[in-house]
């Protein structure tokens, strides 16, 4: 149970940075398309909307590999 509360409390933190890191890309994407879709053209909206979807398996991805490493780095710590 301790390595279970350990691994969710080391991954915690991980996930919010991994959260805000996300969701200021999908922002970031979104203001950007508002800003050159007058000057590019609609097809600005379908690059951001591009970002923002694919972006969402890299944070799945991340937030496993961090649980994963946690995981193994306190089976490895003495008891």
């Amino acid at each position: 149970m301790q390595r279970i509360v350990f691994t969710i409390r080391r991954t915690a933190h991980v996930v919010a940075a991994s959260i805000a890191v996300e969701l200021a890309l999908d922002f970031g994407a979104g203001a950007l398309a508002v800003i050159l879709a007058p000057i590019l053209g609609e097809w600005v909206y379908v690059a951001a909307g591009v970002i923002v979807v694919a972006s969402l398996p890299v944070l799945g991805l991340n937030v496993a590999r961090v649980a994963r490493r946690e995981w193994k780095r306190n089976h490895r710590l003495p008891s």
